[in-house]
């Protein structure tokens, strides 16, 4: 699992099994200890280091959205 701060959210891409030999990212933004949005991606992939930068990357995408909207700006990936 990996976590990075977006703004006042902090993401974690993670993985999971979803079948024999393939992986499946999701991630987590939670902001103060609380989770506010939950995803899992769609796509199978056959390492799981593939699945959890999936997660990761669009967990960013999205909490960076969401920072656009709270507060009208997109502080960026490095963050």
């Amino acid at each position: 699992m990996t976590h990075r701060k977006i703004g006042y959210f902090d993401v974690e891409g993670s993985c999971y099994v979803a079948k024999p030999g393939r992986w499946r990212g999701k991630y987590v933004i939670s902001e103060d200890g609380d989770e506010i949005q939950e995803k899992l991606c769609t796509t199978l992939h056959e390492r799981e280091e593939d699945a959890c930068e999936e997660g990761m990357r669009l967990g960013i995408k999205a909490a960076r959205m969401l920072m656009k909207e709270r507060e009208g700006f997109d502080p960026g990936e490095d963050e």
